[in-house]
């Protein structure tokens, strides 16, 4: 909290100074500039400057209209803010680029309060939504609103196609998997900045029907921020998935998409812990609130009939994980590791590993999870505190997009009748762990393999199969899970 008070005091004010638009036959190339104000009566501090990059492929040779893309580039600008802002958590937001009305500002405050929750927890900063910054708009802020810098609706007639964001997990790969049977004329798949397991999906579609096509998109950080770092400025946490909301409403624009489904499912709704009365969520820009708040923004302030959500929203993620199952050839292509993801590896020592370990293993099976990961992470006792981290309420679950308390446990219980054994001693470490700790009459048999009470309670306390009414849903439900 101290660092959070000195540096606003060192810093006193952030400004978005500039879009630039670099347009090729090929390539939409966008930078946006930010400025970190220092406090002129500080004569040991120095404004800090940054420039933020995003290029996409292009679909045509044309120039672009200004009027149907400014909108979009411009909001993305405010939303990209957030990586450089929070350096110093300066009290003045400045924007030299263009307005926002006070739905706007409201709108990009929840944003940056809810979504900096994490960031916020980390570094011990106890701020209210109100005091934790105000906009302001510099020497234009008493123009006219006729003849300010409000950025227009597109009018871009969107097509009847997909826009289907792919990460490396198995989330993303079971909404492929199911979307391509009966619509693989009208899927593109999209990623920014692809790992590794993302192309490997991509070869997979384009070599199993060419008709699903792929873009990739490139957002480049400026690299001051790792100087930053070093140099004791606040670092953490930030709602990536809202920026690549963003981008894929951009990418959505440039080709002419009227759809984007996402992958998130009911389990991103759960918080990590409650801080100082803010509900924590690693997830919230994944989260159902966050979904119904972002599809409002971009059809009032981007494009009116364009539609943004989870696909996967309805399923929790021990549902996801059985119907990752049924498609075992993608068992070597899938990785869900973030701290191994530029190795291309399952590090084996994070939360992220061990809960994705936890959640398929029910149903992917003891000899396949030894092949995916390379050992039995049940037998990893380095793993002892993270995993009580993911099983126990009482303590603060990993930030990491993992599961609820109520899958996790669901899905250790199943776990347990994979292995034969006659006493607890036999079991691996972590479920000896899991049974000495967390039942008291010990190894006790449920019948959790067709357990409807515990999947009626996890999908209950997510309120996930009331949000999308859709007949598409049920047979996925009825047929997978």
């Amino acid at each position: 909290m101290e660092k959070f008070k000195d540096l606003r005091k060192k810093y006193t004010k952030f400004s978005f100074d500039e879009i630039k638009v670099i347009e090729s036959d090929t390539l939409l190339c966008i930078s946006y500039c930010y400025t970190i104000h220092a406090d002129t009566s500080n004569e040991d501090c120095e404004n800090l400057e940054f420039t933020h990059t995003i290029s996409l492929p292009k679909i045509t040779t044309e120039t672009l209209p200004a009027e149907d893309f400014s909108a979009a580039i411009f909001y993305l600008g405010v939303a990209e803010m957030v990586n450089y802002w929070k350096i110093s958590c300066a009290k003045i937001i400045e924007i030299h680029t263009g307005f926002l009305d006070k739905y706007q500002e409201n709108w990009f405050k929840n944003l940056f309060y809810n979504g900096l929750g994490e960031f916020m927890y980390v570094n011990k900063i106890a701020v209210s939504q109100d005091d934790f910054f105000q906009f302001s708009y510099g020497k234009d802020e008493k123009l006219e609103k006729k003849e300010s810098k409000f950025a227009p609706l597109s009018n871009i007639l969107l097509s009847e196609e997909i826009l289907l964001p792919i990460g490396g997990g198995k989330d993303s790969i079971v909404s492929y998997e199911l979307l391509k049977k009966d619509f693989s004329e009208n899927i593109t798949l999209f990623a920014v900045n692809p790992i590794e397991a993302t192309k490997r999906l991509f070869v997979k579609a384009e070599e199993s029907d060419e008709k699903i096509g792929n873009i990739a998109v490139q957002r480049i950080l400026d690299k001051k921020i790792i100087e930053c770092n070093a140099n004791g400025f606040l670092n953490g946490h930030v709602p990536f998935s809202a920026l690549l909301g963003f981008i894929t409403v951009l990418t959505s624009l440039l080709y002419k998409k009227k759809y984007i489904f996402l992958s998130n499912e009911s389990s991103a709704n759960e918080e990590n812990v409650v801080f100082e009365g803010l509900k924590v969520n690693h997830q919230f820009s994944k989260s159902l609130q966050f979904e119904d708040d972002f599809r409002t923004f971009i059809n009032k302030y981007i494009h009116p009939y364009m539609e943004y959500m989870s696909f996967l929203r309805p399923l929790s993620e021990i549902q996801i994980a059985k119907i990752f199952a049924e498609f075992p050839e993608n068992y070597p292509i899938f990785k869900s590791c973030n701290a191994g993801s530029k190795k291309d590896i399952w590090c084996n020592a994070c939360p992220k590993c061990l809960f994705a370990y936890i959640i398929l293993f029910p149903f992917v099976g003891k000899e396949n999870m030894k092949k995916i990961f390379g050992q039995d992470l049940f037998e990893n006792t380095e793993m002892k505190e993270m995993f009580h981290d993911l099983v126990d309420e009482s303590r603060v679950k990993p930030f990491e997009c993992v599961g609820t308390y109520s899958e996790i446990n669901l899905a250790l219980r199943m776990s347990l009748y994979e292995y034969e054994v006659d006493s607890i001693e036999d079991f691996p470490f972590l479920l000896q762990e899991y049974i000495t700790t967390y039942s008291s009459d010990g190894f006790e048999e449920y019948e959790v393999l067709c357990n409807a009470q515990e999947l009626t309670k996890i999908d209950t306390e997510n309120n996930n199969f009331d949000k999308i009414p859709s007949e598409f849903f049920d047979v996925i439900q009825r047929e997978f899970v």
